[in-house]
């Protein structure tokens, strides 16, 4: 059966200069830092790595503080960063962390002014199964896709959800909700669009879903499968690669979740 999941308590992005990073997510983006955690050496089992491991971070809340999901920007000590964050639009795998605004204009002039690299101005797109939408696609320091949506409900900048690209949807779907116990409640269907807010040419098609935790709408997992183009690539083998890599969920008994999760045949 599916673990007891109570809510998304993070999602880390790994960078190569956390102080460089952290100006970047707080100043442009409009995160605010919360905690800073900066343990010694430890075992490096938890998070599959040999030998001693050891980093450097910081937990970023937007206005809803310890109530909504966190952002777990980390740079790694011991070993040290390796790799980039997956650049390619459809690389399979964590791509990009999405936040709705009040204003995009306001936070576009805020990342342009600030020497930001963004893929392109605010865009309207049109998924013929969603609302229309206005967006705009940046880069942290690092390469890291950061979206913002505008959507004026928010009083200001707000964690919406990831995207996670998958090679056949109906198979991570069943994999979220059989094993995570997560719930669709959403999704779109692309028209072909144009790919310039994405950063791709010509037109692009896909098909996703959006999954919650049960009973929580703070945070989402948003899940597409690319149809053009196909997807590529594949996702990050180690803890300490740049970019986004890991997603944590918060769980009442982690040694049961555990069990359950080595009985279904999960890594």
């Amino acid at each position: 059966m599916a673990i007891s999941i109570q809510r998304v308590m993070h999602v880390n992005v790994n960078c190569s200069d956390l102080e460089r990073s952290l100006a970047f997510y707080r100043d442009v983006v409009g995160l605010v830092p919360i905690s800073h955690t900066n343990p010694l050496p430890q075992d490096g089992a938890g998070f599959g790595m040999p030998g001693r491991v050891q980093w450097d971070a910081y937990i970023l809340h937007d206005a809803r503080g310890f109530d909504g999901p966190g952002l777990d920007l980390l740079e790694w000590q011991q070993p040290a960063p390796c790799g980039r964050p997956a650049f390619e639009t459809n690389h399979l795998g964590f791509f990009r962390i999405c936040l709705q605004v009040p204003n995009i204009d306001a936070v576009y002039q805020r990342a342009v002014s600030a020497g930001v690299a963004c893929v392109s101005p605010p865009v309207t797109v049109d998924p013929e199964s969603a609302m229309v939408v206005r967006v705009f696609l940046c880069r942290d320091p690092d390469g890291t896709a950061v979206e913002f949506v505008e959507e004026a409900s928010v009083p200001q900048s707000q964690l919406s959800n990831v995207n996670v690209n998958c090679s056949n949807l109906e198979r991570s779907v069943d994999w979220y909700e059989r094993v995570l116990g997560l719930e669709v409640r959403g999704g779109s269907r692309s028209g072909p669009v144009k790919g310039d807010a994405l950063g791709l040419a010509g037109t692009i098609e896909w098909n996703a879903s959006s999954l919650w935790p049960p009973g929580q709408d703070a945070f989402a997992i948003d899940l597409p499968e690319w149809n053009t183009p196909a997807p590529t690539g594949k996702p990050p083998a180690s803890a300490n690669q740049l970019g986004l890599y890991r997603m944590a969920f918060m769980v009442e008994d982690i040694e049961a979740s555990y069990r359950e999760l080595r009985n279904q045949g999960v890594d």
